[in-house]
């Protein structure tokens, strides 16, 4: 739900915050002190084409800003709209956007960068806003057949996933026949290929970890003499000394006679017996230690073919890498992908021939659940007409026409074979029309109003906002609305613009607009009302200017009224 906007440096507002409640929420105020144009501060928010027109006078920028409380697991479709803009989707939801008088726009979803659409995607699903407003899901033909949807409930929404599943089913099949069956000279090409690559790949003979082991053996061989200079002159220095008279005797040679001295030492101090037995068992790893190097020297051989030949078969991988994998292994990989896909196509011709009864059986199946879709459809459709237009006559419409139009499309979809659109007629002996055509403001406000009465649990979107929802209307149609507001905010955050008292007296949350001269500058304002304060704003609604003590009573049979309807 909306939890609170902000709006600074926008037409008269230079510094406007309003919080919001889960319920009904109220903006009264004279014509003139800003409710239109805090609607429309939330309609840029939503993505409505913004002007430098609308920045306040003198001004660089304005700035919008909303924040939304999110339960993810029941706002889903949020979820996928964020995950493709990298952002996460948290318990808040903050959407903003600055209008700078050079003329750029700048959109934010919790404080990073965006694209405008991403708000108008987002809105989509946080706020309907009905009255002179083009983010009215009643406007929108596409959210015509998702409202249908849900009216008809968990049968109608059975069969429409039946229909999806079915969808699926069929167009699979008819991929795997596209590309099995459709285009025989491409198959072949392709098989042809593949055959080249298969034999290229086979003919080399790949092993498993076997680059490795050959750029190991490649380093030794291109190294082999400094490879045998280094170790022939460590095995000297350990092992044979080089002969001469002035030079020390090698290491292994000197290394006996310490230790038979530590051994001696270790007769006078015994805690040097573990020192002893360390040079003994160091010279025994010495001993050892020469046959290896001894071998290891005597094996060491300068082949430059060796050499040649261990460089072109890592060449010949590095080609193999370079057209079929980053890695060894990703060209076995390729190799096992293409004989599959080899043996698919060379089967083609076979598979198409079963595919075909397939696919006829899986559009069959598509076309027979469809139409069952299509009849749950036409009957929720005239269930929908039928329990709406006591609810028109309520809202002082008795004259108009609501009618769900089906029509069939020429191109089968995962929601079935349906065209929904809602016509409407305003007056007797007028044939009914699209309804975003011709329905005006008020009207539509009204008949919104009974949709989602009718719709209130089914309907996803938290957050609705009536604007001009009485205009036009008065006396006991007033009072309907009213009650019906009242009733529709215990499924979904409801906001009002109104200048109805009968409408005022239901709010659980009431703020006052109102003009305010600063110097030579006016200002709206808002101020959210007090229990007394609602009591002087709502008697002001009934009779203007002219407050008395007659006009407080039928205030205060209005809130009584209001609290009592609450009750039941």
């Amino acid at each position: 739900m909306l939890l609170q906007l902000d709006v600074s440096n926008y037409a008269l507002i230079e510094d406007l915050s309003l919080e919001f409640c889960p319920r009904l929420n109220v903006l009264s105020g004279e014509t003139g002190a800003g409710k239109s144009i805090v609607i429309g501060a939330l309609g840029l928010l939503l993505g409505d084409r913004a002007t430098t027109g609308q920045i306040r006078q003198g001004e660089e920028r304005a700035l919008m800003e909303a924040i939304f409380a999110v339960e993810p697991k029941k706002m889903a479709p949020l979820v996928p709209i964020m995950e493709e803009a990298g952002l996460p989707l948290e318990d808040e939801l903050i959407l903003s956007r600055e209008i700078f008088s050079s003329g750029r726009s700048v959109s934010r979803v919790n404080g990073r960068a965006v694209p405008l659409f991403l708000l108008k995607k987002l809105g989509q699903h946080l706020v309907d806003l009905h009255g002179q407003h083009e983010h009215q899901s009643l406007l929108n033909p596409r959210y015509h057949l998702a409202l249908l949807d849900d009216f008809g409930g968990e049968e109608l929404n059975a069969a429409r996933k039946k229909v999806a599943d079915s969808y699926r089913r069929w167009q699979e099949l008819n991929k795997q026949w596209e590309t099995l069956g459709r285009d025989s000279g491409q198959r072949e090409r392709r098989i042809d290929m593949l055959n080249y690559q298969i034999n290229e790949i086979t003919a080399a003979g790949l092993e498993p970890g076997e680059e490795e082991e050959l750029a190991t053996q490649e380093k030794i061989l291109a190294h082999s003499e400094r490879l045998s200079t280094c170790l022939l002159q460590a095995y000297t220095d350990l092992f044979a000394g080089d002969g001469a008279s002035d030079v020390a005797p090698a290491v292994a040679d000197r290394l006996p006679a310490a230790g038979n001295l530590v051994e001696e030492a270790a007769l006078i101090d015994p805690a040097l017996a573990p020192l002893a037995a360390s040079l003994r068992s160091i010279a025994t790893q010495l001993q050892e230690l020469s046959l290896e190097l001894k071998m290891y020297i005597d094996n060491i051989v300068f082949d430059p073919a060796e050499l040649g030949r261990v460089q072109e078969r890592l060449a010949l991988i590095a080609n193999l890498k370079q057209k079929y994998g980053a890695t060894l292994e990703q060209v076995l990989e390729y190799l096992h992908q293409a004989k599959q896909e080899l043996e698919e196509l060379e089967n083609s011709a076979e598979l198409v021939i079963k595919l075909k009864p397939r696919i006829a059986a899986a559009e069959k199946q598509y076309r027979e659940d469809a139409a069952l879709l299509t009849g749950l459809r036409r009957e929720a459709a005239a269930l929908l007409e039928k329990e709406l237009q006591p609810v028109l006559v309520e809202l002082a419409l008795s004259g108009a026409k609501f009618v769900v139009q089906i029509d069939p499309r020429e191109e089968p979809t995962s929601r079935g074979m349906d065209r929904v659109g809602f016509m409407f007629s305003a007056n007797p002996g007028e044939s009914v029309k699209p309804l975003a055509k011709i329905i005006s403001g008020g009207e539509t406000s009204r008949v919104m109003l009974a949709l989602k009465t009718i719709l209130a649990q089914q309907d996803r979107i938290p957050t609705l906002i009536f604007d001009e929802v009485d205009t036009g209307i008065g006396g006991a149609t007033i009072q309907t609305v009213a009650e019906k507001l009242s009733l529709l905010s215990r499924h979904h955050q409801v906001v009002c613009v109104t200048h109805s008292a009968q409408i005022a007296a239901f709010a659980d949350r009431h703020y006052r607009l109102y003009k305010e001269i600063a110097g030579e500058r006016t200002l709206t304002r808002a101020g959210r009302l007090q229990p007394e304060e609602r009591r002087l704003e709502i008697a002001r609604m009934l009779d203007g200017a002219g407050i008395n003590r007659v006009s407080l009573q039928h205030v205060d049979q209005l809130l009584g009224r209001a609290v009592d309807f609450k009750k039941d």
